[in-house]
């Protein structure tokens, strides 16, 4: 997992120069959240009980790929960045692994970007248009400070009694600042809401990472029904 960070941090680097300055230049994070970093076995337990928020960044995308023509409507699949053909699988995959893991999934929110929605399509079979999880674009109206300022909004409006997990499918500069949290393509953190309406980060998750905790969950399960049936 922090191995996933690195490479998320490297990636930002890169794909992102404006986001990845010195520490003395350039916008910070509208807001920070405590990382508590735990391991997935023990957020896969937490996410199983309920009531926490999967914030995820879209599955792998093609490269090279064309860039994003803002001019363009925004689910319009011609004009924008899509997933590649490795994103739909992980999409897919990940998807039948928080069936296997028993993870209960309430609303999933997404940006309206192809990439997002296709995401969260092949991942739970269904979404909500969120404009608030949409990635900043190239006017002074719409930069990532107010991406980033939007989806705090979105999180502090959420349901604060829900039972189930509430997924959030967004872009890395609005999660980056709105949390000041780096996502690899198709990585979430998992965000448990507090009593004052505040939230911490108890990790994030690779999805290399569930598919392993299904598989191991199915053993145990078909281990249990061996003992059973004795």
């Amino acid at each position: 997992m922090r191995l996933a960070f690195a490479f998320a941090g490297l990636a930002l680097a890169f794909a992102a120069p404006s986001l990845a300055q010195s520490a003395d230049e350039g916008p910070k994070p509208v807001a920070t959240f405590e990382n508590r970093d735990m391991e997935p076995s023990e957020l896969s337990e937490q996410l199983s009980a309920g009531g926490l928020v999967i914030l995820m960044r879209h599955e792998r995308t093609n490269v090279p790929s064309r860039g994003d023509d803002y001019s363009r409507p925004a689910n319009d699949c011609n004009a924008q960045r899509n997933l590649s053909p490795a994103g739909v699988a992980g999409a897919a995959e990940t998807g039948v692994a928080i069936r296997a893991l028993g993870w209960p999934i309430g609303r999933v929110l997404s940006s309206e970007m192809c990439r997002a929605t296709e995401t969260a399509r092949f991942m739970f079979g269904r979404y909500e248009i969120e404009p608030r999880l949409m990635h900043h674009d190239n006017t002074e109206e719409r930069t990532v400070i107010v991406s980033g300022k939007e989806l705090n909004a979105l999180l502090a409006d959420l349901p604060k009694d829900s039972k189930d997990n509430t997924v959030l499918v967004s872009h890395i500069g609005n999660i980056y600042f709105a949390t000041g949290i780096t996502l690899s393509e198709g990585e979430f953190a998992v965000l448990k809401r507090q009593e004052d309406g505040s939230y911490i980060a108890l990790g994030t998750f690779d999805p290399g990472f569930i598919g392993a905790g299904a598989r191991y969950a199915q053993y145990l399960a078909e281990q249990a029904a061996k003992e059973a049936a004795k």
